[in-house]
């Protein structure tokens, strides 16, 4: 909506991304403090549990906003964790790990896209994009 609000020239692309964890029906935000994130873990360790990442690409084009909107999912399991993996690194992620940190040494296995899991799943949208004719290569 905010875009809206702006007069951008032909050929603008917006993207946002947002990336949540859920687990037994669930969704797992960010840590409110290391014991929540050591309990988070604890409780994903031995477990799958899924990674969805929401995207929204806007195009400004013919003086109107073209919009793609998709979700991608990635199930996650995890190894058992050991009560050193407090850190600090998982304190702003949904979930409370960073698969691309070192808790990445805990990852059993994925199904799915690895840079869903990350933050982004880039694959799909750069299919998607190029699918609606937008290129983001350059």
């Amino acid at each position: 909506a905010t875009a809206l609000k702006f007069d951008m020239e032909e050929g603008t692309v917006i993207l946002g991304a947002d990336t949540i964890v859920s687990f037994d029906n669930k969704i797992l935000g960010k840590p409110k403090n290391e014991e929540d994130a050591l309990n988070t873990l604890s409780m994903l360790q031995g477990n799958t549990h899924q990674v969805y990442t929401g995207v929204t690409v806007m195009e400004r084009k013919d003086s109107k906003w073209e919009t793609i909107t998709f979700a991608e999912c990635t199930d996650v399991s995890f190894y058992p964790v050991s009560e050193d993996v407090a850190t600090g690194e998982p304190m702003d992620k949904a979930g409370s790990y960073g698969i691309q940190g070192g808790f990445g040494a805990y990852v059993k296995g994925i199904r799915g896209d690895y840079t869903n899991v990350v933050g982004l799943p880039v694959g799909r949208l750069f299919y998607e994009t190029k699918k609606h004719g937008i290129e983001l290569r350059g």
